[in-house]
């Protein structure tokens, strides 16, 4: 009976242990990413993250016109839980979530990637995407 007794405890502690190992790795670490944004193009414009990363995107509006706004939209931000700080307009458009900047405009969103794949984005203004203004959003799975 004692021998059934250790048994069961050594697997109830490789269970727990197991259990502790996926929780830390489903929550990942937390990466900055500034992204400038100039006439028809993002600096940088792929990103790479693992899954559960807490992905916070500094963007700055640093177009050298300084006329010209700029934004980040993405179709995959319309249902992400995003937390957003700074000066900026948002909404959605063209089935895109956008988060927009005039010149010399700094902003920051925050989401959790919970998702494995590529993620495209684009400048939403006019006809930017056109011109380049794209990028995306690379979300593997395990370390980098």
């Amino acid at each position: 009976m004692q021998r059934y007794v250790l048994i069961a405890a050594a697997i109830s502690a490789l269970l727990a242990a197991a259990g502790t190992g996926s929780q830390v790795h489903a929550q990942g670490t937390r990466k900055v990413i500034s992204i400038t944004a100039v006439s028809y193009k993002f600096t940088p414009n792929l990103i790479t993250v693992n899954r559960g990363d807490t992905v916070v995107i500094q963007f700055s509006n640093d177009d050298t016109d300084r006329r010209f706004a700029h934004s980040f939209a993405a179709r995959w931000l319309v249902n992400a839980q995003v937390t957003a700080r700074g000066t900026f307009r948002t909404g959605v458009a063209d089935e895109r979530r956008f988060f927009a900047a005039d010149f010399g405009q700094k902003f920051e969103i925050e989401f959790v990637a919970d998702q494995a794949g590529s993620f495209p984005f684009v400048c939403g203004i006019f006809n930017h995407g056109a011109l380049g203004q794209t990028g995306a959003l690379n979300v593997v799975v395990g370390s980098q």
